[in-house]
């Protein structure tokens, strides 16, 4: 285990062990970390992302286009390196990326099974493939606090199973 990753892993865990189990919202200027699977908005600085983070479709790096419509890649096969959990948007569903500007919805096919324990500001790795993002947001468990903007912007989500879903 690299210095940097052990570091980005100590200030999580420093900042989810302050962070209160009570608050549904962070209006703070730092992370904050939810385990109760509540929607909370992050207005404050993250951890870098790791050197190793990689969102790709093909060879093609994601992360600048993030900004942007999403559509053209609907049913092409996606994979993440250590991409961050930037927001969790419900039991099974959550905003991954670097930051608040460059993240994607990624929803786990849960196939009958347990809903996986995510945190905000956990390393996830996945296989999945995007799709057409539906009109209403609500079925993927996102409310317009929690990114429903830039879902319709964006227009495509990922879904991953959740045998290909691998949180660090």
């Amino acid at each position: 285990m690299t210095l940097a990753r052990l570091a980005t892993l100590v200030l999580i865990a420093l900042l989810a062990a302050s962070c209160s189990g009570n608050d549904k919202s962070s209006s703070s200027t730092t992370t904050s970390a939810t385990t109760t699977g509540t929607t909370s908005s992050s207005t404050g600085a993250r951890p870098p992302a790791p050197a190793n983070a990689a969102l790709t479709v093909g060879n093609r790096d994601l992360y600048p286009l993030l900004a942007g419509k999403l559509t053209r890649f609907v049913s092409k096969p996606v994979s993440a390196n250590s991409a961050t959990i930037v927001q969790v948007a419900g039991i099974d569903s959550f905003w991954a990326g670097k930051n608040a500007n460059q993240q994607v919805l990624v929803k786990v096919d849960l196939k009958g099974g347990r809903p996986p324990g995510l945190k905000n500001g956990q390393l996830v790795s996945f296989k999945g493939r995007f799709v057409k993002a539906p009109k209403s947001t609500d079925s993927l468990g996102v409310k317009a606090k929690s990114g429903a903007p830039m879902l319709k912007q964006q227009g495509a989500y990922i879904l991953v199973p959740v045998s290909q879903l691998h949180l660090q």
